[in-house]
């Protein structure tokens, strides 16, 4: 059981390293597009602790919320085209639910 949870451990390490890289490339992209008024990166704080980002490019938007040791991410093509969605949480007895579905 403990190499299961260690594994379940490291994949959700992992899965949040692929969205945090991503939202940071996403909002280079907001950066870069400011000036044309067709992009967005905000961070807002959500009652009850966590926070929420918000990153709105002319392509794509994503949203990455964190709470407690639970977090999520979703991203969509402006278009509809594709989305990615990552969901980790993580339970006071050590339990760890993990969802990636990729459209």
């Amino acid at each position: 059981m403990v190499d299961t949870t260690q594994g379940k451990e490291a994949t959700a390490r992992k899965m949040q390293g692929d969205a945090l890289l991503r939202l940071k490339e996403l909002r280079k992209s907001a950066r870069a597009e400011a000036g044309r008024g067709s992009s967005s990166d905000e961070i807002v704080n959500v009652k009850g602790g966590g926070e929420l980002h918000f990153v709105s490019t002319s392509k794509t938007r994503a949203y990455y919320l964190e709470q407690s040791d639970s977090w999520l991410y979703l991203e969509r093509d402006n278009d509809g085209s594709s989305g990615l969605l990552y969901v980790v949480r993580r339970f006071s007895d050590g339990r760890i639910i993990m969802k990636a579905l990729i459209d």
